[in-house]
């Protein structure tokens, strides 16, 4: 069957092949990444790069800390000159070529030991730890005679002491011209390595670079559905609304809440109330809407949902409640003949017969249909429940029950089984004029909202659309997606700001 809206024309979101594998539309969208979405995504998760970032930062300043020993350079200078009084140019040349030379002169085994014998006679330091090293600023007459020590005064004292060692041994040994120290070593006030600052801050940042990587891959790998744009680009179905997170109560209707009968027949008293908060209302009234403009011919609707607490119930009652505020009269069918929570939940009195006795043979319809204290709405519930119920599903009686329903009420609700779980809901379906796919935010993935829309689509009934309920949203979500909860979040926080001004004015 190709994909239908219920006013019977062909819908453009996705189709279907001759196998019944669904080909979504989404391909129309861009398959790369939608980068404000990732933006707010990060936004959204800022405290786990914080956490990231300084969890790493204070590691390794701890371990630089701890472990890294710190390593201290002192620099002394010696100037080389070629004669002892005057300079002329031909000094300056040899003295190029002596500074080469003389960096020669640290190569030599007897300079560092003369060096060790006069730090052990002097300073009293034995077998000191230290590297030496030697340089000539290019263009320069100067030798630089750097020493790295885990000690500073012992990298000054060394370094000195390289240096008066080489006068002498250049002006004794090798009868040159005798260097001249042109600076002697300073005790170093910091240590050249490690640099505790620039340790901290590159390890907050790889920790802060670690975190937002983790974050995009799990951003990639996410296909939960949150938003009616997940949907279309999953299934090419409309959303028919995206319900905010409500807390059912205990309260109960009072006695102004209540409809007067107006027949003789048996009465099901609703105790606990079927109020939602201002956006649930709004938006229940866009769906109810959203419902009227899928056609006239559409009045049966089988409520289903891929798995058990997705809110399937709730919405189900909510929508038969809405209808009837719209002067509809509604048939609500609690049609989960195996695991009913309809009677239960909402405190339902009055109700001995249902469904399955109707079926069985066990009652007659003007026995098991209840109407209830909210003006126009009728119940059927499940009555008994039953471990097999497919035999009654798929009976002519159920047949004939649903087409007399659909002449005799504006609308029939009815609250199916969980379709991923059983088979009922899809045998339900195809005596419907059209189904609704309730989705729990943020639970069912792409995959699975597919893999729904082809089971219910081989019922050949069409499947009207979806509703996202328990949605919390937080503010960086809702921009993330350009998405409030329609009309109902947007007049809600329109009212408690009015309410918030008007307290202002005392």
């Amino acid at each position: 069957m190709n994909g239908m809206t219920p006013n019977g024309n062909q819908n453009q979101g996705s189709t279907y092949s001759e196998q019944g594998e669904l080909r979504s539309d989404s391909s129309r969208y861009s398959s790369g990444i939608d980068w404000k979405s990732l933006f707010y995504f990060l936004l959204g998760k800022i405290y786990w790069v914080l956490i990231a970032a300084v969890l790493c930062a204070g590691l390794a300043g701890g371990y630089t800390k701890l472990f890294v020993k710190p390593v201290y350079e002192a620099t002394s200078k010696l100037y080389i000159a070629g004669s002892e009084k005057t300079i002329s140019m031909s000094d300056l040349q040899l003295g190029s070529v002596l500074t080469v030379d003389y960096q020669e002169v640290f190569k030599i085994a007897e300079i560092h030991e003369t060096v060790k014998e006069k730090m052990l006679s002097e300073y009293g330091v034995d077998k000191p730890d230290y590297l030496v090293s030697v340089s000539n600023p290019k263009g320069s007459h100067l030798l630089y005679i750097t020493v790295s020590s885990g000690n500073p005064e012992e990298a000054k004292l060394i370094a000195d002491a390289y240096s008066e060692v080489v006068q002498t041994y250049i002006e004794k040994q090798m009868e040159l011209r005798k260097p001249q120290i042109l600076e002697s070593a300073q005790i170093p006030s910091s240590p050249v390595t490690p640099k505790l600052r620039s340790i901290i801050l590159k390890a907050a940042g790889i920790g802060a670079l670690a975190a937002i990587a983790v974050l995009v891959f799990l951003f990639l790998l996410d296909n939960k559905i949150r938003t009616g744009e997940d949907v279309e680009k999953a299934t090419g179905l409309a959303t028919l609304g995206m319900l905010p997170k409500q807390s059912e109560n205990a309260e109960y209707y009072e006695k102004r809440h209540r409809g007067e009968t107006n027949n003789s027949g048996p009465v099901a008293e609703i105790r606990q109330t079927l109020a939602l908060d201002y956006a649930g209302d709004e938006v229940i009234n866009a769906i109810c809407s959203n419902i009227a403009f899928a056609g006239k011919k559409i009045k049966r609707i089988a409520i289903t949902s891929h798995d058990a607490n997705n809110g399937k119930t709730f919405l189900a009652t909510r929508i038969a409640y809405g209808m009837t505020k719209r002067g509809k009269t509604v048939l609500l069918i609690d049609g989960d003949l195996r695991k009913s929570t309809l009677i239960n939940r909402y405190g339902i009195t009055h109700t001995k017969n249902g469904l399955s006795h109707y079926l069985s043979g066990q009652a007659e319809l003007d026995g098991v249909i209840y109407q209830t204290d909210i003006p126009n709405l009728y119940l059927l519930p499940a009555g008994k429940l039953v471990q097999s119920p497919l035999s009654l599903l798929t009976s002519e009686e159920f047949d004939r029950l649903m087409e007399d329903m659909g002449r005799e009420f504006d609308a029939v609700i009815v609250d199916t089984p969980p379709i991923g779980a059983v088979i009922d809901a899809a045998e339900i379906a195809k005596r419907c004029d059209g189904s609704i796919l309730v989705l729990a935010y943020n639970k069912i993935t792409k995959d699975g909202l597919q893999r729904l829309v082809r089971t219910m689509e081989q019922t050949q009934t069409p499947v009207i659309g979806c509703i996202i309920n328990n949605v919390t949203m937080s503010k960086l979500d809702r921009k993330r997606y350009d998405y409030g909860y329609g009309y109902g979040y947007y007049y809600g926080n329109a009212k408690k700001k009015n309410r918030k001004r008007s307290g202002t004015r005392r």
